[in-house]
């Protein structure tokens, strides 16, 4: 999911365009062993699932595998002197990208007005100035035709997309894949910046700025190496229903965990996605935990208490040792997290080694995460 609902996602492209899917060896040689791939004009650092390739005089921006579980499939998009001018964001982690490249005007329509965290572009909705497109199956075909984009950036799950995108593709509008939510490092995840910027022409600012991102990212990684901490035993995720999702050992998560100086009190498997365990098995190995992490959508201690009567029995729970990203929610419950936080990993990881290891940044503030209080002490 997008958001967890969270995990929800022209006339430049015109007679170049093309959007075909592909074995992914013919879209971009493959680089061993890491799976890679690599363009001739740009080679992720980070990322696995674009390159952008220049041949027989042409500009290509390669998307690779932008579902979760799909294989050998890449789509090609020629990119044109021209940038596209008005665009349609299928998820908030688009609009961050577009911010993030300076793009964010080009914007015309978004999925799930609701989602939005940044206020700029809240009020633009407000406005008027950005319409709300809807989404999943109930995009509004007709509005995203008033709209007449460029481009519209989508993203899909498991490819439960194609249909809308065959669709749309049908009334001459032009879908653009982005898999950034099916990368394994929280830098692969903003390097996609580029590929946006690719887009747009402004790679060589864009590929500069995601350097000090990357450069400071790794700064504070390694200063948790060099501090020799011990790592800090961790809790992650809550209870939903009534089974526990925990993260796998190559998702996002565990790398932001890994490289804070945190370890799962919970065994994570060898995975990318999440995979549900039992809230006893859970709640089992709670008990060995210091800091609990990520508790879903609660926002205090009594939301959190209400979601399974087991939860008063993790020691960290008890000890108020419990942290969530939400510092930046606004009333419509948009999270700046899943918004900005995608173009920041540095900022997050500072967070969490602040929570797991509050000796190593004394004099920093929490910008994503909040310490969850009852209440009563609000």
């Amino acid at each position: 999911m997008k958001n967890i609902a969270y995990m929800l996602h022209a006339s430049f492209f015109r007679a170049a365009a093309c959007l075909t899917a592909t074995l992914w060896a013919c879209a971009c040689e493959q680089q061993l062993p890491d799976s890679k791939i690599q363009g001739n004009f740009y080679t992720p650092r980070y990322a696995n699932g674009f390159c952008i390739d220049t041949g027989g005089g042409a500009k290509t921006l390669t998307v690779v595998n932008p579902f979760q579980n799909s294989k050998d499939v890449a789509y090609r998009y020629a990119l044109s002197d021209t940038p596209p001018k008005r665009v349609i964001c299928m998820s908030t982690t688009h609009v961050a990208f577009l911010r993030f490249i300076g793009r964010e005007e080009c914007i015309v329509g978004v999925s799930g007005a609701g989602r939005l965290y940044d206020p700029l572009l809240l009020a633009a909705c407000a406005r008027g100035d950005i319409s709300d497109v809807g989404y999943d199956n109930t995009l509004n075909m007709e509005k995203i035709l008033a709209l007449q984009p460029d481009a519209i950036f989508a993203y899909g799950i498991a490819g439960e997309f194609s249909a809308t995108a065959a669709k749309l593709e049908e009334l001459g509008l032009k879908v653009i894949y982005i898999g950034e939510y099916t990368e394994n490092h929280p830098l692969g995840k903003a390097e996609w910046a580029v590929a946006f910027a690719a887009l747009f022409g402004c790679e060589q600012p864009t590929v500069e700025k995601f350097a000090q991102v990357a450069a400071t990212y790794e700064a504070v990684r390694d200063s948790v190496v060099a501090s020799g901490a011990s790592k800090t035993k961790t809790l992650l995720n809550a209870p939903w229903s009534d089974t526990w999702f925990v993260p796998g050992a190559q998702g996002n998560a565990a790398q932001l965990l890994s490289d804070a100086g945190g370890e799962s009190v919970i065994a994570l498997r060898n995975r990318r996605d999440s995979y549900p365990i039992s809230i006893e098995q859970a709640c089992r190995s709670a008990q060995s935990a210091d800091i609990w992490l990520n508790v879903g959508q609660a926002t205090t201690l009594s939301e959190l208490r209400a979601m399974h009567k087991l939860v008063e029995t993790i020691p960290a729970f008890r000890r108020g040792s419990v942290y969530n990203s939400t510092a930046r929610m606004n009333p419509q419950g948009g999270s700046d997290f899943f918004e900005s936080g995608t173009v920041n990993p540095q900022l997050i990881l500072k967070d969490i080694v602040k929570i797991l290891h509050p000796e190593l940044f004394t004099s920093d503030t929490l910008t994503y995460y909040r310490q969850l209080k009852d209440e009563t002490s609000l």
